[in-house]
């Protein structure tokens, strides 16, 4: 009876051992599912939509001089003035010029008459053609001194070539000033530019652009119409090409040169492609690879990629080795293995927050 005892012990024993180890075999492939966040693969429009940060410009900043020399008597204006075009920003003595035309003017009125009446001696064949030439001469350089004289006088007031606003004055009141000195720089403000940097890669795409818009966030504009001015023939010293964009500036608009823009520019392109986190894309033999999640076996693959561009919002362009509807991993990339099981993160349900229901 002992013995039986023993033996139903035994038994029990074995029974109860058995069951701790398959509990601790579950425990252990429990424990050893790893929790991954995914996504899955989508298709979409390539290169339809580009973003480029830039700097508001000037359309023109102009050096001002004049094209004679003397005293200054009429420069009042200062930086931040607005002036019009042909307006008077600053004027010369015109004393000495003044007297210049007249004296100039009596001698080509009275080289003018003599010219007339030896034109007609010269028609009937009373001068030599020698005679008539020399008084020919002295007229047209008379005409041409009083010619010049005017002008210098005219050239003694300083017109403004355009609309714009006084940028810096280089000289004061009352100094004398030489021809080509610079007066004052003048910026027109009619038009704005805003400059952009454009990687090789995305030349081809930005000439096919068939919309353009402006963001300043600083003047609260937001979808600007912009029209390319030009597209640099080569690259800079940071291997970029360089565009110009301009609009025509409205006061209304707020924006000044200096201010940061951006530059939006939809593309004409009908292909499609592939964008992915960038946080998926691991390094492997110098080969980048993503881990692709199978749903059916629950395990991890590791794929070869090429990338493409950087694209918004942290992404990267996937030139090839993925499809649609794929399933990647999007975190950790770096502490998974081949074959690895895995389970995705449940996303939260929004009428479920917390998972309290």
């Amino acid at each position: 009876m002992i013995s039986g005892k023993i033996t139903k012990l035994l038994v029990l024993l074995v029974i109860v051992t058995a069951a701790a180890c398959s509990n601790k075999q579950t425990d252990q492939q429990y424990e050893s599912i790893k929790y991954v966040k995914t996504e899955k693969i989508t298709s979409v429009s390539k290169g339809d939509k580009l973003v480029f940060n830039g700097t508001i410009k000037e359309r023109n900043l102009t050096t001002l001089s004049f094209r004679v020399g003397g005293p200054l008597t009429n420069l009042t204006v200062k930086p931040g003035d607005f002036v019009e075009k042909g307006q008077v920003i600053a004027s010369i003595d015109k004393r000495d010029y003044r007297l210049q035309v007249e004296s100039t003017r009596t001698q080509y009125a009275q080289l003018k008459g003599e010219y007339g009446r030896y034109k007609e001696l010269f028609n009937d064949d009373k001068i030599p053609a020698n005679s008539f030439e020399k008084i020919e001469s002295g007229y047209l350089m008379a005409k041409t001194a009083f010619e010049n004289a005017e002008n210098q006088l005219l050239d003694t007031d300083l017109i403004s070539p355009f609309n714009g606003y006084i940028h810096e004055k280089m000289v004061e009141n009352f100094q004398t000033v030489s021809p080509g000195m610079p007066i004052v720089s003048l910026i027109d403000i009619s038009k704005l530019e805003v400059e952009i940097s454009i990687p090789e890669n995305q030349l081809l795409q930005i000439k096919n652009s068939t919309n353009n818009y402006l963001t300043v966030k600083n003047a609260g504009v937001s979808d600007h119409p912009l029209n390319i001015v030009s597209i640099s023939e080569k690259t800079g010293k940071d291997g970029m090409f360089r565009m110009k964009l301009d609009f025509d500036n409205d006061q209304s608009l707020n924006i000044s040169p200096g201010m940061s823009a951006e530059v939006t520019m939809i593309c004409n392109n009908s292909k499609t492609g592939i964008s992915i986190p960038s946080s998926a894309v691991f390094r492997d033999k110098n080969n980048n690879c993503v881990w692709i999640y199978n749903n059916s076996t629950k395990t991890l693959a590791k794929r070869n990629i090429t990338l493409g561009n950087f694209t918004n919002h942290g992404k990267i362009e996937v030139v090839s080795g993925l499809r649609s509807n794929e399933i990647i991993i999007t975190a950790g990339v770096n502490n998974l293995f081949e074959g690895q099981t895995v389970k995705p993160i449940e996303k939260p349900s929004y009428s479920n927050v917390g998972g309290l229901l």
